[in-house]
């Protein structure tokens, strides 16, 4: 069904809502996991779920910002 021309649409409450400008801040990483990272993805540039769960507990970098 369609809203009446002129009714405000709701706007479904998202990972954005409630941010600042709408994104999170960007992730820093130190030296040493930057390197460990960048060996990671050189040898598997797809890294299933159980690879960046592992990823993250070498690093301490939350598995949902390793990509």
């Amino acid at each position: 069904r369609s809203l009446p021309a002129g009714e405000p649409r709701a706007r479904p409450a998202g990972p954005s809502s409630g941010r600042e400008g709408g994104r999170r801040k960007r992730t820093t990483f130190s030296k040493a996991q930057l390197e460990l990272l960048v060996r990671a993805f050189e040898k598997e540039p797809y890294p299933g779920i159980a690879l960046r769960e592992q990823l993250s507990s070498l690093t301490d970098i939350p598995e949902s910002r390793i990509q």
